[in-house]
């Protein structure tokens, strides 16, 4: 059977630009299963196809049972000096690095005694918190991996069928690659409650010894239901009855895990950033098939999606307050301000006078767009704000509406 496989374009092009800088580690971070792997085998044909011979490329995969061996940095140590040559270049790719106790140590060693080109990746964030840094300040570069995007799912999936049909399923279902909703509800469901388990006990429970599986669970569970509600530590901890500490640990180790990530507050008159911030998960069909999608929450999931395809696309994204009104996203790229509100749709003059209130009240010149799922067509309105379907925006094809 030949597999196909997904082409990432915008992940590639950064691995390229710094192919052959040994001065720094290339990292990629992103949760499990959303194609950091396989974007490290592209990476190596690609290296291979421009001429590099396969014998200058070691490749690790620490998940693989070859390598239970390696457990700790003394063992890698041991098998990449007797790997890699102290001169001449060689590519080196280390993926779920995670895994191997104080690896840190080893790549350390790896920058200074030889003239390696360094690859790896991991499932925990917290690498590049705590571990990396400690050893590698100012010399690794991190590129963030997220499941497919839209267009890239309709790379990947659409064999021939409908943009619409396409969008469909991937708003239920979400964009992980391993995810196959062409072959069937229960294959899909099956596929997504899998990754959400390995997440939670291999990313999470296991690295960070919780006994109490439940309190976890019910946070996430928690998170899950509430994406784009304001959160507040004390309140959860109060409503499920959990240790405000205990809050606080199990939100920093779902954030290490990729699983969620946090937004802040942003007032637009002060300049301030509010307490009460918002988490996004990260895909929108794990977070469907662990809770369910009920029709008043089709709203929160397009607004979970647009955070995402956000932040693919390298804005920095916070929640926006004008005085008493909330604006769903205030975003900054390349020193450009700009104003984005998220709904399902306008079903009357009513409720659109109430969805573009918050973009009219922005007494500014920066752009303002307003993003539909449900019968919209992309335009502007007669004030310039902008308009567009979720479907033209998931597309890319909102670039070209200026």
């Amino acid at each position: 059977m030949v597999h196909k496989f997904v082409e990432r374009p915008q992940y590639m092009s950064r691995l390229e630009a710094f192919k052959d800088n040994t001065d720094l580690i290339k990292v990629l971070t992103g949760v499990r299963r959303c194609g950091k792997s396989t974007l490290l085998n592209q990476y190596s044909e690609k290296l291979m196809q421009s001429g590099v011979d396969n014998r200058e490329i070691l490749q690790i995969n620490f998940e693989s049972s070859k390598y239970n061996w390696i457990k700790d940095y003394t063992a890698l140590s041991e098998y990449l000096m007797k790997s890699v040559p102290s001169e001449g270049r060689f590519y080196v790719m280390l993926d779920e690095i995670q895994r191997v106790d104080e690896w840190e140590r080893s790549v350390n060693a790896l920058m200074v005694d030889t003239e390696a080109d360094i690859y790896i990746t991991g499932s925990n964030a917290h690498i590049l918190s705590s571990d990396l840094s400690t050893y590698l300040t100012g010399r690794y570069v991190e590129i963030r991996m997220l499941p497919l995007s839209f267009s890239e799912y309709c790379d990947y999936r659409r064999n021939g069928r409908s943009r619409e049909t396409v969008f469909r399923e991937y708003f239920e279902y979400g964009g992980f690659p391993t995810v196959d909703a062409e072959q069937g509800e229960i294959s899909a469901t099956s596929a997504l409650k899998d990754l959400y388990d390995s997440i939670l006990n291999n990313d999470i429970v296991r690295r960070s010894d919780i006994r109490n599986h439940t309190e976890l669970d019910n946070l996430v569970r928690h998170l899950l239901l509430n994406i784009g509600n304001p959160v507040n530590v004390s309140g959860i901890a109060r409503e499920l009855g959990i240790n405000v500490r205990t809050v606080e640990k199990y939100m920093s180790l779902v954030q290490d895990a990729c699983l969620f990530y946090r937004v802040d507050r942003y007032d637009l008159r002060s300049a301030a950033l509010n307490p009460t911030p918002k988490y996004y998960a990260v895909d929108q069909g794990l977070r469907n098939n662990e809770v369910g999608m009920a029709s008043k929450d089709r709203g929160r999931v397009l607004e979970n999606m647009v955070y995402l395809e956000l932040s693919r696309r390298g804005y920095r994204v916070m929640v926006g307050k004008w005085n008493s009104k909330e604006i769903d996203f205030v975003t900054l790229k390349h020193g450009r301000q700009e104003y984005w509100q998220v709904c399902l749709g306008y079903y009357d003059d009513e409720t659109e006078q109430r969805e573009l209130a918050p973009l009219r009240a922005i007494d500014d010149n920066n752009r303002k767009t307003v993003i539909l799922l449900d019968g919209a067509i992309s335009g502007f309105t007669k004030d310039g704000i902008r308009e567009l379907s979720a479907i033209d925006f998931f597309s890319g094809e909102d670039e070209r509406i200026e």
